[in-house]
């Protein structure tokens, strides 16, 4: 085998394991509705949680319910506290902030489907608004 016959299998195998990668950019066994759920469903997230799966259960499922609210008009306050102090030998920062969230309107929401990561022990939750007639 001539060089430049080396070069061409070589070039050819790289660009088949380059476009195979691009191909898949989906992890593996992840749903889709993760990256892409429907205009009325929310997806929400939760990783371990300290008391336990129902909890980080329901950890996602108010993330996802925040996710449908947010949609229907939030109103956001946020205040920033910044403290500094120095002397001869050190000198400290802080800052404090604080975020509240309020929505004014009722979300009635069902779960549709999950997922769990059991590698990194993260649960998606997708929910879906019910709508009233």
């Amino acid at each position: 085998m001539n060089m430049q016959s080396w070069i061409k299998t070589y070039l050819f195998c790289a660009s088949i394991l380059i476009l195979s990668a691009c191909v898949n950019t989906q992890v593996k066994g992840m749903p889709a509705w993760i990256d892409h759920p429907e205009k009325n469903q929310a997806v929400g997230t939760c990783g371990s949680h300290a008391l336990g799966r129902h909890m980080q259960k329901e950890c996602a499922m108010t993330r996802a319910r925040l996710e449908l609210a947010a949609r229907q008009g939030v109103a956001i306050q946020s205040m920033s506290v910044m403290t500094d102090s120095a002397n001869n030998f050190s000198s400290n920062s802080q800052l404090s902030q604080q975020t509240i969230q309020e929505v004014n309107s009722k979300v009635k929401a069902r779960l549709v489907e999950s997922y769990r990561d059991r590698e990194q022990d993260i649960l998606w939750v997708l929910v879906e608004e019910l709508l009233e007639n």
